[in-house]
């Protein structure tokens, strides 16, 4: 099956279509990718697996921090780990946590680096209803968002809450939802919600 996911409704995005974009002179770096990869582990929802690959290109010299913004529901750190960083704190926040990463040097203007993440996530998606939502908070190329559900369980009804902002696409294939936009809106959440069959 490859079935487009519905048409994205403009919910709270819509009232925020012509939000100021700051100059990227404001940011130490962009996003090339972004890459993330949601997999619900069991049936019921209890336990899952957030990893994310991002591809990012330094804006200024002597940036030795990247911070990870994590939030969402359930226990957000039953584990966390991060390739080639080391996790200074994790900061709580109103909406979650800020997670300082120390990078492994300072890196110049211009180069690159891919920060990897991984964490478990437990009883985040035990409800009927479910989503998983990202914003970026530095200018970005492109954002990806996949949602595997286990072999024994099936999305219903998903659907798109986003912006009208970039150039959004959306599939479902069997057990597994792909969301894909370019140059999405800065700071504002893109969410992908469905419902377990």
């Amino acid at each position: 099956m490859n079935d487009n996911l519905n048409e994205p409704t403009q919910g709270l995005g819509g009232l925020l279509m012509d939000a100021y974009d700051p100059p990227s002179e404001c940011f130490q770096y962009e996003t090339i990718r972004f890459s993330g990869r949601l997999e619900i582990l069991d049936r019921d929802g209890r336990v899952a697996r957030f990893t994310r690959h991002q591809r990012i290109r330094f804006l200024e010299d002597g940036v030795s921090v990247f911070m990870d913004r994590v939030w969402g529901d359930g226990v957000l750190f039953a584990s966390y780990a991060a390739q080639r960083m080391r996790i200074l704190d994790a900061i709580p926040t109103r909406k979650g946590y800020v997670v300082p990463l120390a990078l492994p040097r300072p890196f110049r203007k211009g180069e690159i680096f891919d920060v990897v993440t991984r964490r478990r996530i437990m009883g985040a998606f035990t409800d009927h209803d479910a989503y998983w939502e990202s914003a970026m908070s530095a200018p970005t190329e492109l954002l990806t968002i996949d949602v595997l559900a286990p072999p024994s369980r099936d999305f219903r009804h998903p659907e798109i809450v986003a912006p009208p902002r970039g150039d959004l696409h959306a599939e479902q294939h069997l057990n597994l939802l792909e969301f894909r936009v370019r140059q999405p809106a800065l700071n504002i959440p893109y969410r992908l919600a469905w419902s377990w069959k």
